[in-house]
């Protein structure tokens, strides 16, 4: 299973030198929803997706009807370089507590 990213260029500079090798970076002639039914099209290896928060705002109901309809990839929300957003949902917790039957406290 591979791990994929759609996210800004700073953030990707930073996830490339993580080795994730595959990593797309939405521009104004190729928008993230363009991108997102790129990565649904060419799921069938992919374990991981890794988005940042302001592109999962962006193509939140194509993000969310993905999620309800498929268990693997996982869909993780990162924050960018501007930092965690206040209104974020966070889906790694509902999926852990879905798991374990409890609330995981930090």
């Amino acid at each position: 299973m591979k791990v994929i990213a759609l996210c800004d260029k700073d953030t990707a500079a930073g996830l490339r030198l993580a080795g994730i090798q595959t990593v797309y970076v939405p521009s104004k002639e190729q928008t993230a929803l363009h991108y997102w039914h790129e990565i649904e099209d060419n799921i069938e290896s992919v374990g991981l997706i890794i988005v940042t928060e302001q592109i999962a705002e962006e193509i939140g109901k194509e993000l969310n009807e993905f999620r309800l309809r498929n268990i693997i990839p996982i869909v993780v929300e990162i924050p960018d370089k501007h930092g965690r957003k206040l209104d974020h949902v966070d889906y790694i917790s509902h999926l852990i507590k879905k798991a374990v039957g409890m609330e995981i406290k930090r």
